[in-house]
């Protein structure tokens, strides 16, 4: 429905309900006046007709003859006089007049007036008391007449009301149709500012809702800042910036369980003898010393992509490579580094460096284990760079080439033919329809459902296991497979959703959506399961960048409209990117779950979830928890306000 369409029900909805109002109003009032008129009349009739009866001198047959002469000359209902033992002296009765006023109408606003009583008596003897009612069928007849009238010069009035109405919001339109577009992109939650118009009182409510609008952006934008700061404080070391420990362990074991990928190196620095250190330089001169090593490991976290590094200790650091086989010259470039360092020499300290090689498939534990061996050797004078070792089910997980033999792909780098190979059988896995999905449940804080994850599982080798998608997701998007892998997921979820009528989520790379050919081609499936896109969610991952939502923007200007809900996933690494969401029209947003890690043991991993918590809900979004795998923090969390959560601690 058009703008002004919609104007021109509101204004004829306002002129209907100010009409009935004021014939309501109107009729009401003077029935009550009425009303109080009859009563009146019955209360004087009463108290003349008493004292004519009194005057008979308890004549009972002058009583009544007085009393019919009353009720004959007079429009009454009924008379009685009844004596003091409930003796019936006098009963006169008579039916209502035929009058003009409908039976409707009488019963929607009824004349209820009170009896007029009064005393008789003969002498000082009282003999009864006496009931006059009058009928009240001249009363709604009056009542009736003066609606009608009414009713002809109100809707005289209403007519030349409207022509005026529409004519003043036919010059009003055009100004006054930018207001309401602002007035409703700020109801879902988009920051727009609109032109100002000419029109005075416009102007100043456009000026106004402006304000409005920078303001909200300003105040978002502070609460942003206000969460990212929390979040520094519990993710990075206050001395050297660092992340801490659990976050650092956390990404690591993250990045350990991408199989198939180019594996990783783990480099360990231990600056020795630091307490020593402390009490020979002082505390401030420590301080800039530990800072100088994070400082030199940040140059490699800011010049090779995938890198990070943290603080595991107070002598600790740790530096995490994206892949393998560049350990030994990193280690050799850091000691060099070190050695050479005016703020370490200057200080007479030393630092010892120690790697693991090779690491993929194994947890974070094992790979701290590994690198710590190999710094210990470093301490005690040797050169050693550990290479951990696979699983021996490693092999059986890569990709096969097309004959069935094991692909030759090794830990450190994939090569050309690898490549063409995982892309072969991917390709052939979604072609051949060898995909399934995998079901996690998000239940709320009462342990309701609220949909299904469903990540996609691959079948690379015929008649082999459905893999997870970190074994062969980054091959894949290297491959430029994602739309595909994205729009399969999507089919099996839509069909399973039709099927069972519960709702789920799929993920959709930020490298599929910004593919315009791929929004549509989702458009088309959801439209074509009007049913099953309304339990459908569709997840994206956390914008890297500035402006890094734009894509989703577009996408959920078709997809929301059939019904499909949009979410955002791994949240909570750029809470200043979070108020974007206001204005592309995310329904949820999944914070990752390395953030909310210890959220009952530290007092800072709770500040920040309660913040990035409270930021979600001002955006109107709901806050859900993904894969927290602690009870305790899975509690915490629920106190904390998140509306939702999944993981292994979700029961």
């Amino acid at each position: 429905m058009t703008l002004s369409r919609r104007l021109a029900l509101l204004v004829v909805s306002m002129l209907l309900l100010a009409l009935l109002g004021s014939l309501a109003i109107h009729s009401l009032g003077a029935r009550d006046v009425l009303q109080r008129q009859l009563e009146l009349r019955n209360r004087d009739a009463a108290a003349s007709l008493a004292l004519a009866l009194s005057q008979q001198g308890g004549d009972m047959t002058a009583l009544r003859t007085v009393a019919a002469a009353q009720f004959d000359l007079g429009h009454y209902g009924r008379i009685t006089l009844q004596a003091a033992d409930g003796q019936m002296l006098i009963d006169l009765q008579q039916a209502p007049p035929t009058g003009t006023a409908p039976a409707w109408f009488s019963a929607l606003l009824p004349v209820d007036a009170d009896t007029g009583q009064a005393l008789v008596s003969a002498g000082w003897q009282p003999l009864g008391r006496l009931q006059v009612l009058s009928h009240a069928q001249g009363v709604q007849d009056a009542l009736w007449d003066a609606l009608r009238r009414t009713i002809w010069l109100v809707l005289g009035l209403a007519l030349v009301s409207a022509a005026v109405v529409f004519a003043t919001l036919r010059l009003w339109l055009r100004p006054l149709r930018a207001t309401v577009q602002q007035a409703e992109a700020l109801g879902r939650g988009r920051f727009v500012e609109a032109p100002e118009p000419r029109l005075p009182e416009l102007r100043d409510l456009t000026r106004s809702m402006n304000a409005l609008v920078r303001r909200l952006r300003e105040v978002f934008a502070a609460q942003a800042e206000q969460v990212s700061l929390l979040q520094r404080q519990a993710q990075q070391d206050a001395g050297t910036g660092l992340p801490v420990r659990a976050h650092f362990v956390a990404r690591l074991q993250q990045r350990l369980a991408e199989a198939g990928g180019p594996g990783a190196a783990l480099i360990l620095v231990r600056v020795l003898e630091l307490d020593a250190l402390n009490v020979r330089l002082g505390h401030d001169a420590t301080d800039q010393l530990l800072r100088t090593v994070a400082d030199m490991l940040l140059t490699y976290v800011d010049r090779v992509p995938g890198t990070f590094a943290g603080r595991l200790n107070g002598s600790d650091f740790a530096l995490c490579l994206p892949v393998s086989g560049v350990a030994d010259e990193t280690v050799d470039s850091l000691r060099t580094t070190l050695a050479s360092s005016p703020v370490l020499r200057a200080g007479g300290a030393e630092a010892a460096v120690g790697a693991a090689d090779g690491l993929y498939d194994i947890g974070s534990g094992d790979a701290l284990a590994s690198a710590d061996a190999a710094l210990a050797h470093a301490e005690a004078g040797a050169d050693v760079t550990r290479v951990a070792a696979a699983p021996s089910s490693a092999d059986a997980e890569r990709p096969a080439d097309v004959s069935g033999s094991p692909a030759s792909v090794d830990a450190g780098s994939v090569s050309r033919a690898g490549a063409r190979v995982w892309r072969q059988q991917i390709a052939a896995a979604l072609s051949k329809g060898r995909t399934r999905l995998a079901e996690f449940r998000v239940v709320d804080r009462d342990g309701q459902l609220i949909h299904l994850e469903c990540p996609l599982r691959v079948q690379l080798q015929v008649g082999g296991d459905y893999q997870a998608a970190a074994r062969w997701l980054a091959l894949a998007h290297r491959s430029r497979l994602l739309p595909q892998v994205d729009l399969a997921a999507l089919s099996l979820a839509l069909q399973a959703c039709a099927s069972d009528g519960q709702a789920r989520s799929v993920h959709a790379a930020l490298a599929s959506v910004s593919d315009p050919g791929f929004v549509r081609e989702v458009a088309r499936r959801l439209q074509a399961a009007p049913q099953a896109a309304r339990l459908m969610s569709i997840e994206c991952i956390e914008g890297a960048r500035p402006g890094g939502y734009a894509p989703l923007a577009a996408a959920a200007a078709l997809w929301r409209p059939l019904g499909a809900k949009l979410g955002v996933e791994h949240a909570g690494t750029t809470p200043q990117q979070l108020p974007g969401l206001h204005e592309v029209g995310v329904d949820y947003v999944k914070v990752d779950a390395r953030h909310l890690r210890g959220a009952a043991t530290h007092v800072a991993v709770r500040g920040y979830a309660r913040s990035l918590v409270a930021l979600i809900h001002g955006l109107s979004l709901t806050a859900l928890a993904e894969g927290i795998d602690d009870a305790a923090d899975l509690q915490v969390l629920w106190s904390l306000g998140f509306d939702g959560a999944t993981g292994p601690a979700v029961v």
